[in-house]
C-alpha cells in the first residue's frame, strides 16, 4: 500500500490512462523534434515507452551515435527520477513516484522502468493495464514497485530533501518551462514543409548514325530535397538523386514509324555485357510541325553504380529492326556533367 508522503497530506489520486497517454505522446515528440533537429530526417528517435514497430527501417543515423540526444535521454530520465516527472508528464500533472514512500524513484529505477516497458510492448497489454488495474499500473510499475500519481507537487527526492523549498512560483514555472519545452517538440516533429529543386546539364550523347534522321538529347538531372520546420530548414532523407535522361527527336516522315518501331537504351558495363535494358515511349509532337520527341529513358545513379565505373548508355532506334538512330553516353561525361 502506498504510504503517506508527507504526514497529515492526503494521497494525490493514480494518474489514469488517458493522462498517461497524452503525456507519453508530449515526451515522445520532444524526443522526436531534437532527433531531426540533430541528424534531420529518416533517423529513429529514442523512447521512453517503447512499442512494438512495424515500420520500414531507418535510413538515417541512429540516435545512439549521438552525444546530444544519447545525453537528453539522461536528463529526461534524470528529471522523472529526482523530481517524478518528464516535461510531457509535468503538462498533465502526473508524477512517478514509489509506491512504499511517494517519494521519486531516482535515475536508475527510472532507467530500469523504461527497460522493463519492453514487457509493457509485448501485444500492448501492458499498456492497457491501468484501464482496470485497481492502482493504474503497468507491468513496469507492477515490477519496480512504482506508481503514477495525479500531481505536480511531489515530496522531494531524498537526496533534495534537506534542501526542499515550498511548492509555489517555483513549480508554475517548471510547468510553464515544461509546455513550452513540448510545444518546441510538438513543432518540430510534426509540421513539414518540403522544397525540391532540379537542375539539368548536358552530357554528351556520341551519334553513330541516324543524324539526318533523328537526334538525341542526353542529360544529367540532379535533385534534392529540404524540410523545414518551424523556422529551422534542414536535409531531407532523400538529399540527392541523380539520373541520366536520353531524349529522342524524330526528324524524319511520322509515317515511318508507324511501322514496327523500337526505342531502346541498354546500359552496358566495362566488358560491353548489357546490365539494364530500358524501352521508350513513342512520345508526342513538338508544335504543330515540329519532330516528334520520343522518350525520355531514365537510368537512375544505383543502375549507373551496378554497372561499374566504365559503362555505356548506348540507345537505338530501330524500324523493322534495322538500326536507324543511334547515340552512346559514356561515364567520364556523365561523371564531368554537373
Amino acid at each position: 500500500m502506498l504510504e503517506q508522503p508527507l504526514a497529515g497530506a492526503l494521497v494525490p489520486p493514480y494518474a489514469n490512462w488517458g493522462r498517461r497517454v497524452v503525456a507519453a505522446l508530449l515526451d515522445g515528440a520532444v524526443l522526436a523534434g531534437a532527433t531531426w533537429l540533430v541528424l534531420g530526417s529518416g533517423s529513429g528517435a529514442p523512447s521512453l515507452t517503447p512499442v512494438p514497430d512495424s515500420s520500414p527501417a531507418h535510413q538515417g543515423i541512429s540516435w545512439v551515435s549521438s552525444p546530444v540526444l544519447v545525453a537528453l535521454v539522461v536528463v529526461l530520465l534524470a528529471l522523472q527520477g529526482y523530481t517524478g516527472a518528464t516535461p510531457g508528464k509535468r503538462v498533465v500533472g502526473i508524477a512517478v513516484v514509489r509506491a512504499s514512500t511517494g517519494r521519486p524513484v531516482g535515475l536508475v529505477t527510472s532507467a530500469l522502468r523504461v527497460v522493463a516497458h519492453l514487457l509493457d510492448a509485448i501485444f500492448l497489454i501492458g499498456y492497457l493495464r491501468p484501464l482496470w488495474d485497481a492502482q493504474c499500473r503497468t507491468f513496469a510499475d507492477s515490477l519496480l514497485g512504482t506508481v503514477v500519481l495525479q500531481t505536480r507537487d511531489t515530496p522531494p527526492h531524498p537526496w533534495f530533501a534537506r534542501r526542499a523549498r515550498p511548492t509555489g512560483a517555483g513549480s508554475v514555472l517548471v510547468t510553464a518551462g515544461s509546455v513550452a519545452v513540448c510545444a518546441l517538440g510538438v513543432g518540430f516533429s510534426t509540421t513539414t514543409t518540403s522544397t525540391a529543386w532540379i537542375s539539368t546539364a548536358v552530357v554528351p550523347c556520341v551519334a553513330q548514325t541516324g543524324t539526318d534522321v533523328a537526334t538525341a538529347t542526353a542529360s544529367r538531372e540532379s535533385s534534392w530535397w529540404q524540410e523545414r520546420r518551424l523556422w529551422v530548414t534542414r536535409p531531407a532523407a532523400r538529399q540527392v538523386e541523380d539520373r541520366l535522361s536520353i531524349t529522342w527527336r524524330w526528324h524524319g516522315p511520322a509515317a515511318d514509324l508507324s511501322s514496327p518501331t523500337s526505342i531502346r537504351t541498354d546500359l552496358l558495363d566495362a566488358s560491353g555485357v548489357v546490365d539494364t535494358t530500358v524501352n521508350q515511349e513513342m512520345g508526342e509532337q513538338v508544335g504543330v510541325n515540329g519532330p516528334l520527341q520520343l522518350g525520355p529513358a531514365t537510368l537512375s545513379t544505383s543502375d549507373l553504380a551496378h554497372a561499374g565505373q566504365s559503362w555505356t548508355a548506348r540507345s537505338v532506334i530501330a524500324v523493322w529492326g534495322t538500326t536507324v538512330a543511334s547515340c552512346t553516353v559514356r561515364a567520364e561525361d556523365w561523371s564531368a556533367a554537373s
